[in-house]
């Protein structure tokens, strides 16, 4: 039960548990790892199994393709994943079918919720697992090494982390030549409103492409929000992200034209631009080129004050 309470929790953000029994027997109190929730893997793990696109990333970054046997079905980097097995959607992978490959490791992850389930129907399968779950770009490359060292990677994982920390150095020097933060919104989904809240990781990228999140106030990874919020927030430039939505099908028209947002600024003055999710959404190695999208669509917006 701990196990699979933690799961949960894990997934929506909490790093922290309280349970009880109803007669008020206390079952599990204090902070929460994913790291906690694995099953030992075998030493220099050689057939892998990702359940998460991000982590397929991480495990290319670290130069670990080549061992990886199957994936889920939403992974589309390396090009080269298209020669592996799928498993099914990432919310609902065909565990079953993980089992009878007997990887050596599976890397699954709780960066969203729903992902649970994949954790806690590996334990019960008795599969070894490793089990991702960053929330900030720090997590990521905590992350990254972690995997590494499972994997014998740990080189590699160190030229990783370096480049990634050179890009957020240059990516922090661009954003404080603009001075003042520029306020963002970024939307996850448009019907109903899905925007992140304060603790996802995407408030780090806003800030280093020059920008402040107009919801980073509000608890929670993502928070729904009416239109009504939207215009009252102001945000002088939007990008949509629309989870799982192929960049070239990202159409900023029904942002702009929204019923509901006819006075927001943004909208009015076409300050609404795509970003690709595979980046945005995805806490991983690639995560960093969302922070220069965003950077160049702040530098391109027109940000001119209202004639008095």
């Amino acid at each position: 039960m701990v196990h699979a309470v933690s799961a949960w929790l894990i997934a929506r953000g909490a790093r922290r548990i309280s349970l009880s029994t109803a007669g008020g027997r206390v079952i599990a109190e204090g902070s929460i790892d994913a790291a906690n929730l694995e099953q030992p893997p075998l030493a220099g793990a050689q057939r892998l199994v990702s359940l998460c696109p991000s982590n397929l990333e991480m495990i290319w970054a670290l130069g670990c393709f080549e061992r990886v046997i199957a994936c889920e079905d939403s992974s589309d980097f390396p090009l080269q994943v298209q020669q592996l097995e799928r498993l099914g959607p990432d919310l609902g992978p065909n565990l079953d079918r993980v089992a009878e490959l007997e990887p050596d490791l599976v890397v699954s992850s709780l960066s969203v919720p729903g992902m649970e389930r994949n954790v806690t129907g590996l334990r019960a399968r008795g599969v070894p697992q490793i089990v991702l779950a960053p929330r900030s770009v720090a997590d990521v490359l905590a992350e990254l090494e972690r995997l590494a060292r499972v994997l014998g990677a740990r080189d590699r994982a160190g030229e990783v982390v370096a480049d990634m920390r050179g890009q957020i150095a240059m990516l922090e020097r661009d954003a404080a030549s603009l001075g003042a933060p520029v306020r963002v919104y970024l939307e996850w989904w448009p019907r109903p409103m899905f925007t992140p809240g304060a603790d996802c990781y995407s408030n780090e990228l806003i800030a280093l492409a020059g920008g402040v999140n107009v919801f980073g106030d509000r608890r929670g990874s993502s928070l729904e929000i009416t239109p009504e919020e939207l215009a009252a927030a102001d945000p002088q430039v939007c990008f949509v992200s629309w989870c799982g939505v192929a960049r070239d099908k990202l159409d900023v028209r029904r942002l702009i034209e929204r019923p509901g947002l006819e006075q927001l600024e943004a909208a009015r003055r076409a300050n609404v631009y795509p970003l690709d999710e595979r980046f945005s959404g995805r806490p991983g190695p690639r995560m960093l080129e969302a922070a220069r999208i965003m950077a160049t669509g702040i530098r391109m917006a027109d940000l001119t004050p209202d004639s008095e």
